[in-house]
């Protein structure tokens, strides 16, 4: 089995967002998952949950994924980066 590559990913600190696009209804959907990055015996994880202090990051980071997609959005045509729902 072939695992997909996230489109992109952009990080501010140890909070990571990867950004998947899919084709649908003739556009391009994106969709964003938030994660933070966390060593446990040198080995490096990612969770979905974050602390209190993860949240200016966590907020920063919705920031600029929000203007990475409109961008992209504009780039290619497409009001909003594809359709809700």
């Amino acid at each position: 089995m072939r695992l997909k590559k996230p489109y992109h990913e952009i990080k501010d600190g140890r909070v990571k967002a990867t950004i998947w696009h899919e084709h649908r209804d003739g556009g391009t959907q994106f969709n964003v998952a938030f994660s933070r990055l966390f060593q446990d015996n040198e080995r490096w994880w990612d969770s979905a949950c974050f602390q209190p202090d993860d949240m200016p990051a966590l907020g920063r980071l919705a920031d600029d994924v929000h203007l990475w997609i409109a961008e992209q959005s504009a780039k290619y045509g497409q009001v909003d980066g594809g359709s809700e729902g």
